[in-house]
């Protein structure tokens, strides 16, 4: 509940935002952009404690897929955006970022936009615990009989510059390429074991058991890139 209720907060505040500018220009433009990035942001704790239980390690640079939905009203130089990230590298890691974004263009034509800005929003990591267990795991997965997780989550936060190039124009929509460059920071909850329970009709509901004692709160700061395709319609 307390996830859902965050992720409409961040819907409200973008659609609200959005609305607000609508208000004074009813013409305004879409963007919906596709895009692959690369992190350097990582957990290298986390790395040792999986090689040393023999579960394959995790990259140093996590690769990751990324769909957003943008507006922009025409007579401002301000872009709002709602992204989700999800992994597409983790072996045993599962990870997902929802970002609510505003961005300045500090150049605007019709066919470039060079913009500087903030996301942040919410992060999640999982890690499925499916082979050699410390014997403190142990113990627990036998007594309530279940396939046992690792979760933390926190706060994330991306400042970034972007760029987007629409060289192809038809009528009332555009087909582009953009780029950013940025620096992500993930401030990390400390890892939580327990497992998935199917109360609700299905195993989404996790259940907390314990806080290792070999697990630490590990925050993660590096540089990011992304590149990717974009969509732009211009809305009356």
């Amino acid at each position: 509940m307390k996830l859902r209720g965050f992720l409409l907060l961040i819907t409200l505040v973008a659609a609200g935002s959005v609305c607000a500018q609508n208000r004074q220009d009813s013409v305004f433009s879409l963007l919906i952009n596709s895009s692959i990035s690369f992190t350097h942001a990582n957990d290298p704790h986390m790395n040792r404690w999986l090689t040393k239980y023999g579960y394959p390690g995790e990259s140093h640079v996590p690769a990751s897929v990324n769909v957003e939905v943008a507006a922009m009203p025409v007579a401002s130089r301000l872009m709002y955006s709602v992204k989700l990230s999800t992994i597409i590298t983790g072996k045993n890691l599962s990870s997902f970022n929802l970002l609510a974004g505003l961005y300045y263009a500090m150049i605007k034509s019709r066919n470039f936009l060079l913009l500087a800005g903030v996301g942040a929003g919410y992060h999640r990591d999982i890690i499925s615990l499916n082979g050699n267990l410390p014997s403190e795991y142990r113990q627990l997965a036998s007594q309530y009989n279940r396939q046992l997780s690792l979760r933390r989550a926190g706060l994330f936060v991306e400042p970034a510059i972007r760029a987007f190039w629409f060289p192809v124009s038809v009528h009332g929509w555009q087909l582009g390429l953009f780029g950013g460059l940025g620096c992500d920071m993930d401030f990390n909850s400390r890892w939580r074991l327990g497992y998935y329970d199917n109360k609700h009709g299905a195993y989404n509901h996790f259940i907390n058991l314990t806080k290792p004692s070999d697990q630490k709160r590990v925050s993660e700061y590096g540089v990011a890139y992304n590149a990717g395709l974009s969509l732009h319609f211009h809305l009356h």
